[in-house]
Order: structure tokens, then C-alpha cells, then sequence
């Protein structure tokens, strides 16, 4: 009697172990993940396109003295980014040669100052008499900077940094006034040469100019002539006069934050001349 109730204990224990092992079996498998999808990524939103034309707000500043035309064109590009300076004191900024031209017994110029280091001449000479002469990008561009404003970008062709009329036409639909030089008969002239008193060789015009393009359209540039006034000059036009020193200009706008790229702009002037 003692062994069967013994054995029903036994059956009974066997029993309970077996039900509490399938329950854990089947505690221990977890139920499968449910994949939740990744959101998409958002798509980068394309650039707004360049306009086609624009005009910048800048009055027309006639120049003060017979030959500041670089001083009055950057003068009108700085008064675009808030900035008032007069003219002589960016020739100043720009420095000032005054030495007269030195002539061979025929004449003929054969030494003056540089006007790729400053202002040659008598600002208020006469450049037909060769009592003055001008100026061309680099310290036009160290006016600029001196002035508080950044010279995005300087150069000439004549000194292989030339400035495409594309890139001309971009900064002004981008909101920054440029200072081009052409000749004053708005064509396409030949330059004659000297030999600059520091040694370098100068090319040069007596139809020498600067003016500040300051509106853009498909067909024409809008041009603030220190000398002639404002005016609408068909891209043909403008591009042929603006031929004559290789496309030489200064793109003007705000003062950077950061320190200035000015060294690095006009880093190959100093080796070109």
C-alpha cells in the first residue's frame, strides 16, 4: 500500500515538472519583430536660378578732377554697399605717383610711373599732355579694402588674371557693382607701351577709362560712366570696349568677416609686373 501511494506522489510530481517545462519552452521563444519602415530621406531642394537681369540702386557720381575715373567708379560701387569716401582720399589709398613722364628727344614717352602699383600722374592733369595718366585694378582693389569694403575678385588680362564679361555680368545679377576699364570711345582700341620706372612694362591708351556696371539684361549692361553719365549699353558694345585692357575690372562687395582674400587676389600682380 505504502509503495502505490508512493508511486502516485511520484506520477504526480512528474506531472507538474513536465507542464512547468513546456511552459517555459514556450516562454523562451519570443514572438518575431515587427520591421517598421525607415522614413525616405527629404530631397535636396534645387538652388533658385540666377535671375536674368537686375539693376542696382546706385546714382550716377560724376567725376570730381579730369582724371579720377577709377576713384569715381569705385566711389559710386562703395555707396552701393554703404560706404561714403571722396575721391581723392582712394587715390590716396590707392597711393600717388606724381613724377612727370620722361620723353626721348623725338617725343616719344619712354618712362612714367606704374599704374598697376598706383595713380600715375597729376589727378587733375591732362592725359592728352601726358600730366597724368591713372590707375588699373590692384590698387583699385586695396582702395576698396582700405575703404571697408571686400574686392571679391580683381584682375586683367593683361596681367593673366583676365575677368570674363560672364563673370561681370554674374556679379552684378548676384547684388555687387563692378568698376570695368575700357577705352572712352566704347570700342575696341590698340594699347602702346612704356617702360615704368620700376622696370615693368606698362600698356596703356589715352582713351584710358573706368566705369561702374551696375545693371544687367539679356541683351545689355547698364553702365554709370563718372564722365558721360548713365547709360544702356548693348553687351556687343560693352564688350568690345572692355576688350581693350583684357578685361580688367574690381567686383565690389561687403567687407568680409573673416579677414580679407585681397593677398591671395592680386598674389600674381607683384610677379607680373
Amino acid at each position: 500500500m505504502a509503495n502505490r501511494i508512493a508511486f502516485i506522489v511520484l506520477a504526480l510530481m512528474l506531472a507538474a515538472c513536465g507542464a512547468t517545462s513546456t511552459h517555459v519552452a514556450v516562454m523562451a521563444n519570443p514572438p518575431p519583430a515587427v520591421e517598421v519602415p525607415s522614413p525616405s530621406a527629404e530631397p535636396t531642394p534645387s538652388p533658385a536660378p540666377r535671375p536674368t537681369e537686375r539693376v542696382l540702386d546706385i546714382k550716377i557720381h560724376y567725376q570730381e578732377h579730369n582724371l579720377t575715373c577709377e576713384a569715381a567708379a569705385l566711389k559710386m560701387a562703395l555707396a552701393y554697399e554703404g560706404i561714403t569716401v571722396d575721391e581723392m582720399t582712394l587715390v590716396g589709398y590707392m597711393t600717388n605717383d606724381r613724377r612727370p613722364a620722361q620723353f626721348d628727344t623725338r617725343g616719344r614717352l619712354i618712362a612714367w610711373g606704374n599704374p598697376a602699383q598706383g595713380f600715375v600722374g597729376d589727378p587733375d592733369g591732362h592725359i592728352e599732355r601726358l600730366t597724368g595718366y591713372g590707375v588699373y585694378f590692384g590698387p583699385v582693389a586695396t582702395a576698396a579694402t582700405k575703404a571697408g569694403a571686400e574686392a571679391i575678385k580683381a584682375g586683367g588680362g593683361l596681367y593673366g588674371s583676365a575677368i570674363a564679361p560672364s563673370e561681370v555680368y554674374d556679379a552684378v545679377l548676384d547684388g555687387n557693382p563692378v568698376v570695368a576699364w575700357i577705352s572712352n570711345t566704347y570700342r575696341t582700341v590698340n594699347l602702346s607701351r612704356y617702360t615704368a620706372f620700376d622696370g615693368a612694362t606698362v600698356s596703356y591708351t589715352l582713351t584710358e577709362h573706368a566705369v561702374t556696371v551696375i545693371g544687367v539684361r539679356p541683351d545689355a549692361v547698364l553702365i554709370n560712366d563718372p564722365w558721360f553719365g548713365q547709360h544702356w549699353h548693348s553687351k556687343a558694345q560693352f564688350e568690345a570696349a572692355y576688350r581693350t585692357f583684357d578685361n580688367m575690372a574690381v567686383i565690389v562687395g561687403a567687407e568680409m568677416k573673416r579677414g580679407s582674400r585681397l593677398g591671395s587676389l592680386l598674389a600674381g600682380t607683384n610677379s607680373a609686373n
